[in-house]
């Protein structure tokens, strides 16, 4: 029998962006709308626009961390719907969040994280994706224009 996970669909404050699991990436669970769907789990799901899979754990690819933040930040600043899930919603999604809002608004990785965590109390990226975090801050530096 598999683990059924709740539905998780938090705005981050008043931005356009949410962060989510799995199940909120399906027609009709949650109420909003999504112009974009950035799934980073293991599985493309029915409403995804952009499948980019995140190892959760010491495995990761920073290529593919920095490829989802990429696709984020390339809509950030419209007037789009941005959901952001992974599996459960505490820690891939909430890694590349917490990365975006840091580039795009000039605060720290844990500043960013502190604010994801205002929305979603459980978020708790693993270990090596808060590193993949902090070094995509390094290279790119905020705030950027992803064209």
């Amino acid at each position: 029998m598999a683990l059924r996970h709740p539905v998780t669909c938090e705005q981050i404050g008043q931005r356009s962006l949410y962060l989510g699991s799995t199940r909120a990436a399906r027609q009709g669970v949650v109420d909003t709308q999504f112009d974009h769907v950035i799934t980073v789990s293991s599985s493309k799901q029915p409403l995804t626009t952009e499948f980019i899979p995140l190892v959760d754990g010491p495995s990761l690819s920073y290529k593919q961390f920095k490829q989802a933040v990429d696709a984020v930040r390339a809509h950030y600043h419209s007037d789009e719907t941005i959901l952001v899930h992974c599996e459960v919603g505490i820690s891939r999604s909430a890694a590349v969040i917490a990365t975006v809002l840091a580039c795009e608004e000039g605060i720290s990785f844990e500043e960013a994280l502190d604010e994801v965590k205002r929305y979603r109390g459980r978020a708790s990226p693993r270990r090596s994706l808060r590193e993949s975090g902090e070094k995509y801050i390094r290279e790119v530096g905020s705030p950027l224009s992803i064209t």
